[in-house]
């Protein structure tokens, strides 16, 4: 179980990422059903060792607040308290919404994590 936090009327959680054998937290993440994909700030990505490359997918992201040009990577976790998925595909872009967020937790995630969403107490967890 992990607490969301409200911030702005909207919910929060905190992400681990690990990829190329390193690992960083990222709190300020989004978590948003509506969102199909799962999206982090490109500079946070740096820290892992993540960069744009010739090779990469580019992709286009559209929502209400409009659309952003991302590169997809596969990064080897992601995790929210003690729910792990390993590999799992992501998306890197510039975050430029508008709100103080470093990244999207889209359905994507949850998803395939089968996660719960309480709000009465204000959790996320697995069902299991």
């Amino acid at each position: 179980m992990t607490q969301i936090s409200i911030n702005q009327n909207l919910p929060f959680v905190t992400v681990t990422l690990r990829a190329n054998g390193k690992t960083v937290q990222l709190p300020n993440i989004l978590l948003d059903t509506g969102s199909a994909a799962t999206i982090f700030k490109t500079d946070d990505l740096i820290e892992l060792g993540i960069q744009v490359e010739l090779t990469d997918r580019i992709r286009t992201m559209v929502g209400i607040g409009g659309s952003e040009v991302v590169v997809e990577k596969q990064i080897e976790a992601i995790k929210v308290g003690e729910i792990e998925i390993t590999p799992f595909k992501i998306q890197m872009g510039a975050l430029d919404y508008g709100y103080s967020i470093r990244g999207i937790l889209g359905l994507d995630f949850l998803l395939r994590a089968s996660v719960i969403l309480d709000f009465k107490n204000l959790e996320i967890r697995q069902i299991v």
